[in-house]
C-alpha cells in the first residue's frame, strides 16, 4: 500500500467533506458530502496510482478523508457558532425546553439537567462530545465512499500490469536508421 499517495486524495476528498457540511445552506446533504468525499478521494488515488487499487486502500483512504473532513467542519463550527444569534447558550436553552415538554419528567431531574446546562464548561462538553460522534461517522461514512470509489473507479484486474504512466513508460525504440 502507498501511503504517501494516500495524502493528496485525502486532503483533497476532505476539504469537500468539511466545506460543504459546513455552510449552512448545503449542509442538508452532510451525509451525501462525506459520501462523496470518500468517493473523490478514491477516485483521484485510483487515477494516480500506478498500480491496482484495492478496496482496504479505498477503505483506508476514505477513514483518512472522513478525519480530515472533520477537521475542516470543527474549524468551521466554531466561528459559526459564536456568530450565531443565540450563541454557546442557545443548545442549553433547547435542552431545558425539551425537558419541559416531556410529561411525567421527574423534577429532581430537572433541576439537575437545569442546573448541568448553566455550568461554565457544558458548551465544550457539547461541542467535543458531537465532535466525536461525528469523527466516528464521517469516517465510517467516508470508508464506504472510498471502497464505492475503488469499486467503480478501479477497471485493472489484481495482478494485471500495472497502469502506464509517463513515469512507467519504458524509453522509446533507438531509430533504425542507418547512417
Amino acid at each position: 500500500m502507498n501511503k504517501e499517495n494516500m495524502w493528496k486524495p485525502a486532503v483533497i476528498g476532505g476539504l469537500l467533506l468539511g466545506v460543504l457540511s459546513s455552510l449552512p445552506i448545503l449542509n442538508c446533504a452532510c451525509c451525501a458530502w462525506v459520501l462523496a468525499g470518500g468517493i473523490l478521494a478514491a477516485y483521484l488515488y485510483v487515477r494516480e496510482s500506478a498500480l491496482v487499487a484495492t478496496l482496504g486502500q479505498g477503505m483506508t483512504l476514505g477513514f483518512l478523508t472522513g478525519a480530515i473532513g472533520t477537521a475542516v467542519i470543527a474549524l468551521f463550527s466554531i466561528p459559526l457558532i459564536l456568530m450565531s444569534p443565540e450563541g454557546s447558550r442557545g443548545i442549553a436553552e433547547q435542552i431545558r425546553e425539551l425537558v419541559d415538554q416531556v410529561p411525567g419528567f421527574p423534577a429532581q431531574s430537572r433541576e439537575e439537567i437545569a442546573e448541568l446546562t448553566s455550568r461554565e464548561g457544558f458548551m465544550k462538553i457539547v461541542f467535543f462530545t458531537s465532535l466525536f460522534a461525528q469523527l466516528a461517522v464521517n469516517c465510517l461514512l467516508a470508508m464506504l465512499g472510498g471502497a464505492l470509489g475503488v469499486a467503480i473507479f478501479e477497471k485493472r484486474k489484481p495482478g494485471g500490469p500495472p497502469a502506464q504512466t509517463p513515469d512507467t513508460l519504458p524509453p522509446p525504440p533507438p531509430d533504425q536508421l542507418d547512417g
